[in-house]
């Protein structure tokens, strides 16, 4: 069960979820959902995920970045169970956009539009604080992932030769949305 969390700046309209923030004391609860999301760690790694990977994602940062740059949001089902997260960089790789470094939903939560939602309301938190643009990168086998991100309205900028993660190697696909601009 999820521990009380302060609440996230921004919330869900569905009565079933609840936004908090996480934190690295949050690591259990999100190594959790990690396990229940390990199809797409096979995915990406061939492997689950490992025992540090929640861990891991408080404080692996890219380059010129650090620890308080990231910003965790668990969407909460039934104001106890992990059921989705959003983990993103700020002002990343400049002050105008953030990176989506992960986001990932319970697959008994997929496919209901809950993770749109979460999404959307993550963005329009986004475009109150001014920011610009959102990217992310999504690998090639990961058909679902980049329809979702596509419907939501990220358009592809780039395609990067061949990486490996863990055990296997796969295209990247950068992606990129330009938020609308808010009005107020």
């Amino acid at each position: 069960m999820m521990p009380s969390r302060p609440s996230a700046p921004f919330s869900v309209s569905h009565p079933d979820y609840t936004v908090s923030r996480l934190t690295v004391q949050d690591a259990d609860e999100l190594q959790r959902l990690f396990k229940t999301c390990s199809d797409l760690f096979e995915l990406t790694n061939g492997v689950p995920p490992t025992p540090t990977a929640a861990r891991d994602e408080f404080s692996d940062v890219p380059d010129g970045k650090s620890p308080q740059d990231i910003h965790a949001f668990g969407l909460v089902a039934h104001r106890s169970i992990l059921a989705g997260v959003i983990i993103a960089v700020q002002h990343y790789p400049d002050a105008e956009m953030w990176w989506i470094g992960l986001m990932l939903l319970a697959p008994k939560h997929r496919g209901r539009g809950i993770g749109a939602e979460f999404y959307r309301a993550f963005e329009r938190w986004l475009g109150e604080q001014s920011v610009a643009y959102v990217s992310l990168c999504a690998i090639a086998p990961n058909l679902s992932g980049r329809q979702f991100w596509q419907r939501m309205g990220f358009e592809i900028i780039c395609q990067t030769a061949p990486r490996s993660y863990g055990c296997k190697t796969h295209v990247v696909y950068v992606y990129r949305r330009t938020l609308p601009v808010q009005s107020g």
